[in-house]
């Protein structure tokens, strides 16, 4: 008999080798719409973006690279922005986090998916999340992330349908 594994294809990931996290504008009529984004640079060249990320991502991924300047009237914080000052809860995560995978995308409502792998001892488990979010714990725990060349594939095909 032959282990399922043995007969299932291997997922093709392609390797996130920078992150960068910005906002790009749209413009809708007379408006300015400002679109915040993270853009995943990739092992083959490509970027692989994702778009209508929450703000605090952007800016405590922008903190995290030094490329953020507090605004000392805006000081209103969020978990993003804080979690990196708790080092053991940083270090916990590390010690469990294996990767992230953005490895799926709902025909339905455009989301993506991202798995966040973790070992836990005598569990493996496999989380589906936020993309965003799960990028996010990758980079505070300087774990490697990737995408499934399927989506990227994709996204080359059809073009940013996001904005």
């Amino acid at each position: 008999m032959v282990a399922e594994s043995a007969v299932r294809p291997v997922e093709e990931l392609l390797k996130v080798v920078d992150v960068e996290a910005g906002v790009e504008e749209s413009i809708q009529g007379p408006y300015r719409i400002p679109i915040p984004k993270i853009t995943c640079k990739l092992e083959d060249s490509r970027e692989f973006v994702l778009y209508h990320v929450p703000y605090e991502i952007v800016k405590a991924i922008n903190k995290m690279k030094g490329e953020y300047e507090e605004n000392p009237k805006k000081l209103r914080q969020s978990l993003f922005d804080i979690l990196p000052y708790f080092e053991s809860a940083v270090e916990q995560f590390r010690n469990v986090v294996e990767k992230v995978v953005v490895d799926e995308l709902d025909p339905d409502t455009g989301l993506y998916t991202a798995k966040l792998y973790l070992d836990l001892d005598k569990v493996k488990m496999k989380i589906p999340m936020i993309p965003s979010h799960a990028i996010y714990l990758a980079l505070i725990t300087e774990k490697p992330i990737y995408v499934k060349r399927e989506l990227v594939d994709k996204r080359d095909e059809l073009g940013d349908f996001e904005l």
